[in-house]
């Protein structure tokens, strides 16, 4: 802390020296926008070719089937079971839920079968498939 002379003596001064604050917040920003873009990961997924429909959003849950036959719901990794059981309990809490499949075009054809017949034997009835805008 600084102090200033005047008549009277020496007064301390109250400020707060917030050039140090400054540069560690710039440092930080800085930082930050490096590494944000390299936050958002997803599923790398090639998805097939088709002029898609407008669907509402609002309640829509997204099962990934990968190129390596992986299953993602909302972006984490289940097995066949674990899948259907939380389709089932999605559709427990909101029959009128929508399920989105985004399935690699490369994947077996059995493979999206099988996730499709998980999300009917829990209830769910509308379904649909992710696809790229025809160019």
């Amino acid at each position: 802390m600084r102090r200033r002379h005047d008549e009277q003596g020496m007064d301390p001064i109250g400020e707060i020296n917030v050039t140090s604050l400054v540069d560690i917040m710039m440092a930080l920003l800085v930082i930050f926008i490096i590494v944000a873009p390299m936050i958002e990961q997803g599923i790398e997924v090639n998805l097939p070719t088709a002029e898609p429909a407008k669907i509402d959003v609002s309640d829509v849950v997204t099962v990934t089937v990968s190129s390596n036959d992986r299953i993602y719901f909302e972006g984490q990794r289940v097995t066949m079971e674990d899948l259907g059981e939380r389709l089932s309990n999605i559709q427990a809490a909101n029959a009128d839920a929508a399920v989105l499949i985004k399935a690699d075009q490369d994947i077996r054809y059995g493979r999206v079968v099988e996730v499709l017949d998980a999300a009917r034997s829990a209830g769910l009835s509308r379904l649909g498939m992710a696809t790229k805008p025809a160019e």
